[in-house]
Formats: C-alpha cells, structure tokens, sequence
C-alpha cells in the first residue's frame, strides 16, 4: 500500500462547555497509532488571539510536514467561532482567516470541521483557494452531528494519506469519501474544493 504521509495540525475550540470532554485529539491518537503513523499537533484554542498565534506556528519551517490544516472548531457560514460566541471580536470571518493564510499554504489542504462553514457561494471559496494558495479546502455545508462528522473526518484524514496533495489525488479523495460513506457525504453537504 503507497501512503503519502502528511501530518495534521489540528487547532480546536471548547465544544460543549467546561464540563464536557469532548474532543477530537481521540482521532488524531487513532491515525497516529494506525499503520499510517499520522503524525499530529493539536492545540486547543479558546480565543480569536489564541488561533491567530497558532496559524502563524503552522507556517514555521519546523511544521512544514503538516499539510494539513483541521480547523476543529464551531463555525456558522464564512465565520469561525473560536471563543465566546456572544463576543463579535472573538468572531473570525473568512476574510481574515484568507488575509493571515495569504500565501502561506501551498501544498496544503484546509478542512473546516465546524457547521456551514464552506456554504459559501463557489467564487468566494476559489477566491479563497487562490490567495492562500492551498490545494484545497474541505469541509461542511449542513449542520452536523458531532460525532457522526468526527467519524467522516477520521475517514477523510486517512484518505488524505493514501493520496499526493494534487488536484487529481484529491478527486481521488472526493470519490473515495463519496464511496465509503454516501450517506454521511450526502447529508453533510460535505464538499472538497479543489484549486484548479
């Protein structure tokens, strides 16, 4: 089996408040443990602040074999929600997620793991994928279970492994999700967005 390894650099927020432990760092530990050896960095992040900081570590040369970018975090359509949802300057629109990430991410595919995040119109999303220079960005259009969409995460994230970081690989990608889980990529609105 040819595994193109890459590794995730998972940046998440408080889901459910201070007494629930739930997290996706149980994912990443599974891909790590797997056959596939993912390797992984997870930060939690529970501020605007506190993301920026940590995007800006993703491009540091030390990181360079992360080329992936999970964003595990509550979102609305074009808006991440990292901190107190109630707070407007906690809010971060696309706009200045696209203005940080400018340049920065060749090479690299986005997944968005939060609700409608990417239920944006397609120009807005190429736009997107143009000046940040990734190959591609995936993510939700629908709301989603929680874990139901971790599960189809875990899936993507060990599909991302089996292909290169191309726009034919990720096709490949695409269809293998649509194969091995219809029903979840149908209900999800899930969507990857190939820089063409």
């Amino acid at each position: 089996m040819l595994v193109y390894r890459k590794g995730v650099f998972c940046l998440e927020s408080e889901w459910f408040g201070l007494r629930s432990t739930v997290s996706v760092r149980p994912a990443l530990e599974l891909l790590r443990s797997s056959d596939y050896h993912v390797a992984y960095i997870h930060r939690d992040v529970a501020t605007r602040a506190e993301l920026e900081h940590y995007l800006r570590k993703w491009f540091q040369e030390r990181h360079t074999g992360f080329e992936i970018l999970w964003l595990a975090m509550h979102s609305r359509r074009g808006l991440l929600l990292p901190g107190d949802m109630r707070r407007p300057d906690e809010k971060m629109h696309i706009d200045r997620l696209e203005e940080i990430l400018a340049g920065k991410c060749k090479g690299k595919v986005i997944h968005f793991g939060g609700c409608r995040t990417i239920a944006m119109p397609p120009a807005r999303i190429r736009k997107f994928l143009r000046t940040s220079g990734a190959v591609a960005v995936s993510g939700f259009r629908e709301e989603v279970d929680w874990t139901e969409s971790t599960l189809f995460e875990t899936t993507l994230l060990l599909e991302l492994q089996k292909h290169p970081m191309t726009a034919s690989g990720l096709r490949s990608v695409r269809n293998a999700m649509r194969r091995s889980r219809p029903l979840e990529y149908a209900a999800s609105g899930f969507a990857i967005h190939i820089r063409s």
